[in-house]
């Protein structure tokens, strides 16, 4: 899958995707083709596997559609999206989410957010090497969770219920 420039005469409305806006060709489908190549980056090379978890749950709160269907759904990736941003994906803290939404927990789901940050997978699919990767998928999961601030305290809240007392 290749990227296409926004000023480009190729640059169409089906060349973009709906959920996180990238100018991809194939639109939403080739979003998904570009985040799978990325997502295969990790399971070959070890340097890129550092940051699959995070990566995915980034990709997951720009298209929500999809992945975040349930209430439960969007609280687990909001709130892995918080863990890997504020708390450097603590394998405790992911562990201690997972049991808290594998229980009966009567959460609500929040409105979807217009905007969904500033980069977008497209910019991770351009890296070069494990570093500059590992560098970028950092820089888009801040940019995501920077659009989710109205949701901070949410997922704040959730993550203290994982926790519990």
């Amino acid at each position: 899958m290749s990227r296409t420039s926004p000023s480009s005469p190729q640059a169409l409305a089906s060349d973009r995707c709906p959920e996180c806006g990238a100018f991809v060709i194939g639109g939403r489908a080739g979003c998904q083709a570009l985040y799978d190549e990325v997502s295969a980056r990790s399971y070959s090379h070890p340097g890129y596997a550092g940051t699959h978890a995070l990566a995915f749950d980034t990709y997951c709160m720009q298209h929500l559609e999809p992945y975040c269907r349930s209430a439960k759904s969007y609280a687990a990736h909001l709130t892995r999206l918080c863990c890997g941003i504020e708390h450097a994906g603590n394998s405790k803290i992911y562990a201690a989410i997972q049991k808290w939404l594998n229980g009966s927990v009567a959460i609500e789901k929040p409105e979807a957010l217009s905007h969904r940050g500033k980069m977008t997978v497209a910019d991770v699919h351009l890296a070069s090497n494990a570093e500059e990767h590992t560098k970028r998928v950092h820089e888009w999961a801040q940019s995501v969770w920077e659009a989710y601030t109205v949701q901070h305290d949410l997922a704040h809240a959730w993550i203290k219920a994982a926790l519990g007392p």
